[in-house]
């Protein structure tokens, strides 16, 4: 048996084992970023027993995104995996023509993505990009996921303390998440969340980080209670937990009243030690399930853990085309090599162009 034990959430001594409900688990939110990782992503998963998993794509603006990445392992192990793609914002860096967000939507349901990833709510990459989510921009974007049902997980926003410069953590600010008046405020995020949400009541969203709601659970009662095909995802976010562990009576109702509006998930990265990564699977289902935590009635844990994913994303990853998959990493790398100054036939993209090819 693995044990790992961790300082928790409210500094005492967290100390969890790998015996857990025997619950099938999907974790909503992992990402791959390297090709080099496959082996230790299956690794991951196995050791962490997990049912399947869903790999999330980000964009870059020197990569385009990671769909390739993610496109790969669902190829190798289709059974395990789900991906949620990124949008092609090169045509920003580049100046080149405009890739219609609509028809992105339609051109990854085709390949086979089980979903769209978005990224572009952290502060940082709304200073790249620099377009409000209430601007036309996205407007076609979120009805065209509206009309088809294609599900999006959105990350919105930061902890309140990443724009506070007495509060921000040493670690955060180290990796260039302190935000000063050039950035939008976490308010103004959720107003222009608001106003996509009121347009678009039938957006199937999960929103990343309990977004950023775990200090507020009023706030958290009120916009589930609002928006309804809104949910949120347990990532963590350190402070998370800790907010939690402040009032654990009161959130456990929460939790059981919103069971079926809350997904599992881990944020853990493809190239992440295997010891990491099974540190915050213990830490996330831990606190669901111990005495030192929530303490979840299994029916709950049985909604968080898997029924919910299922029913938002479907019961098991959809197929891919693997013609078309090959199609779209031929026309990334073209991008990334544009973006990249790289050769070409150097570029992520094409290297796994080839390796689909050898599977279909």
């Amino acid at each position: 048996m693995r044990t790992v034990t961790l300082n928790n959430v409210s500094n005492m001594l967290f100390t969890v084992e790998t015996e857990f409900a025997k619950i099938p688990v999907i974790d909503c939110h992992m990402h791959v970023t390297s090709i080099r990782d496959v082996d230790n992503v299956l690794e991951i998963v196995s050791e962490a027993g997990f049912h399947r998993a869903s790999l999330l794509s980000i964009i870059d603006d020197k990569r385009v995104n990671f769909n390739p990445e993610v496109l790969l392992l669902k190829a190798l192990h289709s059974e395990m995996f789900y991906a949620f793609g990124s949008l092609d914002y090169s045509f920003i860096f580049t100046g080149s023509q405009l890739q219609q967000l609509r028809e992105q939507v339609d051109r990854l349901l085709s390949i086979g993505f089980d979903g769209v990833k978005m990224v572009e709510g952290k502060p940082v990459y709304r200073k790249l990009l620099k377009i409000r989510f209430d601007d036309p921009f996205y407007e076609d974007y979120f009805a065209r996921l509206e009309e088809t049902g294609f599900p999006l997980l959105f990350h919105v926003a930061d902890p309140e303390e990443f724009w506070d410069p007495e509060k921000v953590p040493v670690w955060a600010k180290a990796q260039g998440w302190f935000y000063d008046q050039t950035y939008p405020s976490k308010e103004q995020f959720y107003k222009e969340v608001e106003t996509v949400l009121d347009k678009h009541p039938r957006l199937k969203v999960v929103f990343a980080h309990f977004y950023f709601l775990s200090a507020n659970m009023e706030a958290a009662s009120s916009f589930l209670e609002k928006h309804r095909n809104a949910h949120l995802d347990l990532t963590p976010g350190i402070e998370m937990y800790r907010n939690f562990s402040m009032e654990k009576e009161a959130w456990r109702e929460f939790f059981v009243k919103y069971g079926d509006r809350i997904l599992f998930g881990t944020d853990i990265f493809g190239g992440e030690r295997i010891e990491s990564a099974l540190a915050k699977v213990q830490l996330v289902r831990g606190f669901l399930e111990t005495d030192e935590g929530l303490n979840l009635p299994r029916h709950t844990l049985e909604k968080i853990y898997c029924s919910n994913f299922q029913r938002i994303v479907g019961p098991k990853p959809r197929r891919l085309s693997f013609n078309l998959v090959v199609e779209e990493c031929e026309r990334l790398a073209l991008e990334e090599a544009r973006l990249s100054s790289q050769p070409l036939e150097e570029t992520v993209a094409r290297l796994v162009a080839g390796k689909i090819r050898s599977l279909s």
